[in-house]
C-alpha cells in the first residue's frame, strides 16, 4: 500500500467521522437516542454534544495510527452515516 493510498484513507475516515458527528448531532435534535454503550456513557459524562465530540477525536487519534485496512473501517463507517440519514428519515415523517 502506497503512501497516497494511506492518506486517501485516513482523509476519509476523517470526513466521515465529520459526517457521523453532524448527521448524529441532527439525531440527538429529533428526538434520536446513542445506541453505541460507550458513546452513551461519553454523552453521560460530557454531555451529547462533548460524548460524541470526545468519541470523533478518539477514533481519529487511532486511526492516525493505522497503516493497513483503514478502508474496512471506511465502508463500516459509511454504514453508520446511512444509517443515521435514514433514521433521521423516519424521524422527520413521524414528526410530521
Amino acid at each position: 500500500m502506497n503512501v497516497v493510498t494511506i492518506l486517501q484513507a485516513k482523509a476519509t475516515f476523517v470526513v466521515l467521522q465529520v459526517l457521523d458527528f453532524f448527521t448524529t448531532m441532527f439525531a440527538f435534535h429529533v428526538g434520536a437516542f446513542e445506541v453505541n454503550p460507550l458513546v452513551a456513557h461519553l454523552n453521560l459524562l460530557f454531555g451529547p454534544v462533548g460524548g460524541v465530540l470526545a468519541s470523533k477525536v478518539i477514533a481519529v487519534v487511532i486511526a492516525l495510527g493505522v497503516r493497513k485496512r483503514l478502508w474496512i473501517v471506511n465502508v463500516f463507517y459509511v454504514g453508520v452515516v446511512c444509517w443515521n440519514v435514514v433514521i433521521l428519515s423516519l424521524l422527520s415523517i413521524v414528526r410530521h
